[in-house]
């Protein structure tokens, strides 16, 4: 009985060390402050586009039997020859443009048919199946329309210039934004003008694209390292020869769980390489081992 008694006071008391050993160790990993070392950080904030790109063009047909002469993504003249039929006749380009052979059945649909504001008719579009029904389509015009909706609650232009990336391609190009609409349904219309030219652009119809508005460069710092004085400015302490000191702090970007600083231009700024502490009970003077 004795010993039974003896076991299970020393299997507690292992039991309660084992426990005060994970506390310790928990509580030790809490409560070390983190160091981050400074960074030069670049920031594109983007909206997420689904549209549909219309152009002036017209769709073409050719007899039976007659042979295409015109090359694929071929730039032509007035007055080219597109095709020859049967009977020798040449069927000859009406205007300057450029011949694609694949055709959706959107060619019918230009720039004079967009409500710009109206998401309901712009949902319709996108939802419309695409079609063969011609022999090929001339683009008539170096201007393109990219008529897309979004779901971004960020503040976007309503005109003014900004760069696009369309799905699959690599590049950003600039384009021209004209209007957008008021919200319906958390979605918005937005209408842009292109002129970037290229079959890889000409050839897109309806695609996804990254709207990239604004681009901001500077130091990151992660939010938790931030903190603020009476009056309203910002610091962080950074670690200097094992010894925290105050830094002041210029936020010009806010994200999730971080900020971007401005670079300082003199030695006592924040910089690059500085070494930020991030944790709980850090003051001025404080020794970190």
């Amino acid at each position: 009985m004795d010993s039974a008694r003896y076991f299970s006071l020393a299997a507690a008391l292992v039991f309660l060390a084992v426990c005060a050993y994970i506390g310790a160790a928990l509580y030790s990993r809490v409560e070390q402050p983190e160091i981050e070392t400074v960074r030069l950080l670049q920031v594109q904030e983007s909206a997420r586009l689904q549209g549909i790109v219309l152009r002036r063009e017209q769709s073409l047909s050719f007899s039976w039997g007659s042979k295409l002469l015109a090359q694929d993504s071929q730039r032509l003249a007035a007055g080219e020859t597109l095709a020859v039929d049967m009977l020798g006749q040449e069927l000859l380009c009406p205007c300057s443009a450029v011949f694609f052979s694949r055709t959706d059945g959107f060619e019918d649909l230009g720039p004079q048919d967009i409500e710009a504001d109206d998401v309901s008719a712009l949902e319709k579009l996108l939802n419309r199946k695409a079609g063969e029904n011609a022999d090929g389509r001339l683009v008539t015009d170096t201007a393109w329309y990219y008529w897309a909706l979004t779901s971004s609650k960020d503040e976007l232009l309503a005109s003014g210039q900004c760069s696009i990336q369309f799905e699959g391609l690599e590049e950003s190009v600039q384009a021209q934004v004209l209007s957008l609409s008021e919200s319906s349904g958390g979605k918005r219309a937005i209408l842009l003008r292109l002129t970037q030219g290229g079959s890889e652009y000409l050839s897109l119809r309806k695609t996804e694209a990254e709207l990239l508005f604004s681009r901001h460069s500077g130091l990151y710092l992660p939010e938790e390292a931030l903190m603020q004085e009476a009056d309203g400015s910002e610091f962080v302490y950074i670690l200097s020869a094992g010894i925290a000191e105050k830094q002041p702090v210029e936020i010009i970007y806010r994200g999730s769980g971080f900020a971007l600083a401005a670079p300082g231009s003199t030695p006592q700024s924040l910089r690059e390489g500085d070494r930020v502490i991030v944790g709980k009970d850090i003051y001025e003077g404080k020794v970190l081992t």
